[in-house]
C-alpha cells in the first residue's frame, strides 16, 4: 500500500468530488475548496492510496467557532476517509500533516470539531490520542449538529 498525501491541485478536484459523490458532498464545494486554497483561506490535503482518493482534510486558517477565532487558532475540518482506507493511519497522517504546516506558519495551537453522531465514534477516540483535549465548551449546534472541539499545543 503506497500512501501519498498532497496539496489539494486543479486535477484532483474531480477525482475526489467522484470518490465521495456516495457521501452527498457535490462537485461544487470541492471546486470552492480549491478556489479558497488558491486564495489562501484553506489548505486541503488529499491522501491517494496506491493512486485512488483514499480521503482528505481542510485546515482553515479561519474558523467559524468563535473561541478558535478569538484566539487565532487555525482548525482542521471536514477530515474524511473513505470506508476501505479507514483504520490505516490515513486521518492521523493529514492531521499531522496539518499540524506541521501550522507550525510552518507560527501557529501554537490547532484545533478541530468532531460531530456528536455515531459515525464520528471513531473520531472521537481517535484525536485524544493524538493529544487533542476537549476545549471544556461542551456541545455546539451547527447545520450538521452537535459538534465538540478540541485543541493540541503544537511545539515551535
Amino acid at each position: 500500500m503506497t500512501v501519498v498525501i498532497r496539496f489539494l491541485q486543479a486535477g484532483d478536484v474531480s477525482a475526489v468530488a467522484d470518490a465521495f459523490i456516495a457521501w452527498n458532498k457535490p462537485r461544487e464545494q470541492y471546486d470552492r475548496y480549491f478556489a479558497e486554497c488558491q486564495r489562501g483561506i484553506r489548505v486541503m490535503l488529499v491522501a491517494f492510496v496506491d493512486g485512488h482518493v483514499a480521503g482528505y482534510g481542510n485546515l482553515l486558517w479561519r474558523s467559524d467557532y468563535e473561541p478558535f477565532i478569538a484566539a487565532d487558532i487555525p482548525e482542521i475540518n471536514d477530515l474524511n476517509t473513505l470506508e476501505p482506507y479507514r483504520r490505516r493511519g490515513i486521518a492521523t497522517a493529514i492531521i499531522r500533516q496539518c499540524e506541521d504546516i501550522a507550525v510552518a506558519r507560527g501557529r501554537p495551537v490547532i484545533g478541530i470539531g468532531v460531530g456528536m453522531t455515531p459515525d464520528y465514534d471513531n473520531a472521537r477516540r481517535l484525536y485524544p490520542k493524538l493529544g487533542y483535549e476537549y476545549d471544556g465548551r461542551g456541545i455546539r449546534s451547527t447545520i450538521w449538529g452537535g459538534v465538540q472541539y478540541l485543541t493540541r499545543r503544537l511545539t515551535l
